[in-house]
């Protein structure tokens, strides 16, 4: 290899060093409130060897046969059948024409519509009177709309339903058997079904009771510090946080308040029974929480050095789309955006740094049997 070729072989190297250098910053840089000297914002409580309860696991034979009965539950199907005898609470399936003076009027007839028996969807003596027909018969329906129904052209007037019984709906709620292990487990029998549940259910009270301890320990450290004050003894926070979540908390309930098709003080007044001067002193106390929150987020990663990285960024995004049976592709389908533009970057980054922040706290907690009185 000739000289000129070896210097730039290395130039290349470094050039390449570079680049992953600057990837990393860009990652590390992109840590929220990583612009701000949070030492003068916030004093963080000792977070190291706090007290935390044991958890218990303790998965019973009730516990387990209720869980069963709910997975056999879920797996229930529901089909029409073509015999039996309307009762309270059946939802059969019905076709129905409702005449006025002898002729039919809009919306008074249907083919194929589901009723639920007693769920009064329709007038005072519909479901009531279709009580004991037999699927596949007709009966006829002498009533009257009550002089206060929503449309006026029919209120108060009298109407003949002719209403045939298609059919009825059945839910079957399949048994423990062999068939249900072998076509819902990877198992064959009964009894190391039961093993399997059981599994299951102790995996769940552990990481319930992980999780628990975990909260626990971040709720006392985040009581226990202290918010620093200006010269004037109020208290300080960067000013452009407070504004972004005030902003944020608004936005979502003008969002809700057009779901209502409200204007926004109609929303907050019926809705929530305030004004909008108490929804802002509301909103202007829960930023601060949150902003004292991450303060000291923020701060115990950095004394950790805790950062994430992009695999972490990633996996947390395809698991949790997993964990509610998305795919990135599916969610963005149905949302019409992507997780990562629906959430925001700082907020998936967040929930991975409060993860990671709070395995530290109990990773350097002692667990105890039973917390101290004072605590």
């Amino acid at each position: 290899m000739n000289k000129k070729k070896a210097i730039i072989i290395a130039i290349c190297v470094v050039v390449i060093a570079i680049i992953a250098v600057v990837i990393v910053m860009v990652m590390h840089n992109g840590k929220p409130y990583s612009s701000y000297n949070l030492n003068d914002y916030i004093k963080v409580a000792n977070y190291k060897g706090l007290e935390v309860e044991k958890y218990e696991v303790d998965v019973t034979t009730k516990k387990i046969n209720s869980e069963i009965k709910s997975r056999l539950k879920a797996a229930a199907k529901t089909k029409e059948v073509k015999k039996g005898t309307v009762k309270d609470g059946d939802t059969i399936v019905i076709t129905y024409e409702g005449k006025i003076n002898g002729k039919t009027f809009e919306n008074g007839s249907a083919k194929g519509a589901n009723l639920t028996i007693g769920s009064d969807q329709f007038i005072d003596g519909f479901e009531d009177g279709l009580i004991g027909v037999k699927v596949g018969d007709t009966k006829t329906l002498k009533l009257k709309f009550p002089s206060d129904y929503k449309t006026a052209d029919v209120a108060g007037k009298k109407v003949v339903f002719t209403v045939t019984v298609d059919a009825k709906q059945v839910t079957e709620t399949p048994t423990l058997d062999t068939d249900f292990v072998k076509n819902n487990s990877d198992v064959e029998t009964i009894a190391a079904y039961k093993k399997t549940v059981k599994k299951d259910l102790e995996e769940k009270e552990k990481e319930d009771g992980i999780q628990t301890q975990k909260d626990y320990l971040w709720n006392e450290v985040v009581e226990n510090s202290t918010v620093k004050k200006d010269k004037d003894g109020n208290e300080k926070y960067p000013q452009d946080e407070i504004d972004r979540v005030k902003e944020e908390t608004t936005q979502t309930y003008k969002n809700y308040a057009k779901q209502y098709n409200l204007e926004f003080s109609d929303f907050l007044e019926q809705q929530m029974k305030m004004d909008e001067n108490t929804f802002n002193t509301q909103v202007k106390e829960y930023a601060k929480t949150i902003v004292k929150e991450d303060e000291v987020l923020y701060s115990i990663a950095d004394k950790e050095n805790i950062e994430v990285t992009k695999k972490e960024y990633d996996n947390y995004i395809t698991s949790t789309l997993k964990q509610y049976g998305y795919t990135e592709a599916s969610y963005k389908k149905s949302n019409g955006q992507s997780y990562e533009d629906s959430v925001g970057k700082d907020q998936i980054k967040r929930e991975i740094y409060m993860n990671k922040v709070k395995s530290v706290l109990l990773k350097d907690a002692k667990v105890v049997s039973k917390l101290s009185t004072s605590k």
